[in-house]
């Protein structure tokens, strides 16, 4: 099998991981390379998170990922998971026609989603590109481990995006 290089962004609740995700994967696309794939942003009423979305990187796919309102067989947590398989399939025709795969966040909630953990897995075992925003109980040795902190975080962009760069540099 080909080189492949593997990003994982990890750190506490509320500490500024998906932030940094974006910020690496939008100089990434300025940058000019193909990036696709999702993120989970919190749903937040009157100041109280009541879930989870899951978009495409590009927003052109968005659908519920888990709500406190919404109710279904899986629970994790407070939140029911309710994503639609449908909504997978088209993550899914997304992420194959990219050469960088982004997925922010994997995790106990996206494990619990047959159809999610299916495509996460595909993406860990066959894509040659991937950065991940990776639950704090959850770690990979097959790659780069970068641990978001409040002090950090500013400066972490910046050292993601270099290691990215130098690293396919390197595998070309």
């Amino acid at each position: 099998m080909s080189e492949r290089l593997r990003v994982y962004i990890t750190g506490e609740p509320g500490v500024g991981k998906t932030t940094l995700f974006l910020k690496v994967v939008k100089e990434l696309e300025n940058k000019g390379f193909k990036i696709s794939g999702f993120y989970c942003p919190e749903v937040r009423e009157k100041g109280i998170r009541i879930g989870f979305k899951i978009k495409s990187l590009d927003n052109e796919i968005e659908d519920w990922l888990a709500s406190v309102n919404l109710r279904s067989n899986i629970r994790v947590g407070k939140y029911y998971v309710i994503i639609n398989d449908s909504t997978i399939k088209k993550l899914y025709e997304k992420i194959e026609k990219a050469n960088i795969i982004g997925i922010d966040e994997i995790g106990p909630m996206e494990f619990s989603i047959p159809s999610l953990k299916y495509l996460i897995n595909y993406v860990l075992k066959e894509k040659k590109y991937v950065i991940a925003v990776v639950h704090r109980k959850i770690s990979f040795k097959d790659g780069k481990n970068f641990v978001v902190t409040r002090d950090n975080r500013d400066q972490l962009p910046y050292q993601i995006l270099n290691y990215i760069i130098s690293s396919l540099n390197s595998l070309d």
